[in-house]
C-alpha cells in the first residue's frame, strides 16, 4: 500500500486500486472491499463508483483535499464519495447538500456513524438556504446533474469562501444535442469569466463517459476593515443583496496592501491609509484608516458601529477581524 503522489498521504494504491483509510473501520458504505495492511483498515476507493475517484485513477493530481480540509460537498447523493472525503478530510468537516429526501435519508444513515459528515436537506443552486449550517470552507466538491454546472460552483465558492474547487462536469446534463468537448470548453470559460484560475480538466474516460473534471483555484484576495473614528466602512454589494468589507482580487504584481486600498477607492469612493496585514488563509485582511472622500464608489457606501444584519459573507469572520482591525489603530 504505496501513498498516491499529489494527495499528502490521504488516498493509497496497490496494484491499480485507490483506497483511503477507514474512518469508521469495520463498516462498508457500498459493498466495497475492506483490506487490512499492518493493524490499519483500507477502503477500496471504486473509480467506476465515485467520480473523484474516476478522476484520480485518469491521472488527476490537482487534488486540493487535504486531512484538515472544511469540504462543501454538492449533490451528495447517499454517500458513496462522502464517505471517502470523510476518511480524507477526518481532521476537517464535510459538509453534505442533497435536493432528494430519498438519498438524503440514506446520507443521515452514514452521519451517523461518521461526525465530520453534516448532512443538508437543500438546493445547491440556492446557496444562501444553507448558510444556517456552513461556515467558511476550504474547498467546494461539485456533482450536481443540471444545467449551469460551472457556475452554481462558483456561485457556492464565492459564498463560502472556497480557495478550491472542482466539479464534474456532465455534458448532457447542460446539453443533449452539443459535443461533449464543446461543452466542456463552455464550461472553462464561464469558469474564468467568473473569476476562477484553471487547475486541471480532465476526462473520466473510461471510467464516465461525457464527464470531465474541472479544478479551479479563486485568485487571492484582499479586503480593508476602515474606520474613522470608531466606526467602519462598509459597501453594500447588490448582486450578492449584502453588505461586506470593501476589497477584490489582487492584480498581477499587486500587494494585498495596495490592492486593498485600490478596491476600497473603487467601491466606496473613500481614500484609506492601510496600518496593519493579516492573512486569514483565503486572502489578506488590511486595517485602515479613511483619509478622505475622493469620489462616488461603484457600490452605496456606509459607517456602522455594529455589524449589521444584511451581509454578503460569514458574520464570524467580521466577529473577528474588526476588534483586531481597530486593536491596530
Amino acid at each position: 500500500m504505496e501513498p498516491l503522489q499529489g494527495t499528502e498521504g490521504t488516498v493509497f494504491s496497490d496494484r491499480g486500486r485507490l483506497y483511503t483509510v477507514s474512518r469508521d473501520p469495520g463498516r462498508r458504505v457500498y459493498s466495497e472491499r475492506l483490506v487490512s495492511v499492518g493493524g490499519t483498515e483500507y477502503r477500496e476507493w471504486s473509480a467506476t463508483r465515485s467520480k473523484l475517484s474516476a478522476y484520480l485513477s485518469a491521472g488527476g493530481r490537482s487534488y486540493p483535499l487535504r486531512k484538515d480540509s472544511k469540504v462543501l460537498y454538492l449533490g451528495a447523493a447517499n454517500g458513496t464519495t462522502v464517505s471517502h472525503v470523510s476518511d480524507i478530510a477526518r481532521s476537517g468537516r464535510v459538509y453534505g447538500v442533497e435536493f432528494s429526501p430519498r438519498s438524503f435519508r440514506d446520507l443521515v444513515k452514514l452521519s451517523e456513524t461518521r461526525d465530520n459528515v453534516l448532512p443538508i436537506l437543500a438546493d445547491a443552486t440556492r446557496p444562501d438556504e444553507y448558510s444556517f449550517a456552513v461556515d467558511r470552507v476550504d474547498v467546494v466538491y461539485s456533482d450536481v446533474a443540471q444545467k449551469n454546472q460551472a457556475d452554481i460552483l462558483a456561485d457556492n465558492m464565492n459564498r463560502y469562501g472556497a480557495r478550491y474547487g472542482m466539479v464534474c462536469i456532465k455534458a448532457r446534463s447542460e446539453d443533449v444535442a452539443a459535443s461533449p468537448e464543446s461543452i466542456f470548453e463552455m464550461s472553462r470559460k464561464r469558469l474564468v469569466e467568473r473569476g476562477m484560475k484553471i487547475l486541471d480538466i480532465r476526462s473520466l474516460e473510461p471510467f464516465e463517459k461525457d464527464h470531465a473534471m474541472i479544478v479551479v483555484e479563486r485568485p487571492r484576495t484582499a479586503y480593508c476593515v476602515a474606520f474613522d473614528g470608531d466606526r467602519f466602512l462598509m459597501v453594500h454589494n447588490p448582486r450578492r443583496k449584502g453588505w461586506e468589507m470593501p476589497g477584490g482580487k489582487l492584480e498581477d504584481g499587486e500587494t494585498a496592501e495596495a490592492a486593498a486600498a485600490r478596491e476600497c477607492l473603487e467601491e466606496s469612493g473613500y481614500e484609506v491609509e492601510i496600518v496593519a496585514t493579516r492573512d486569514i488563509g483565503y486572502c489578506d485582511v488590511c486595517s485602515a484608516r479613511v483619509v478622505a472622500k475622493r469620489s462616488e464608489g461603484e457600490m452605496r457606501a456606509e459607517f456602522f458601529d455594529t455589524i449589521p444584519e444584511e451581509l454578503a459573507f460569514d458574520r464570524s469572520e467580521y466577529e473577528t477581524v474588526i476588534p483586531w482591525a481597530r486593536g491596530t489603530l
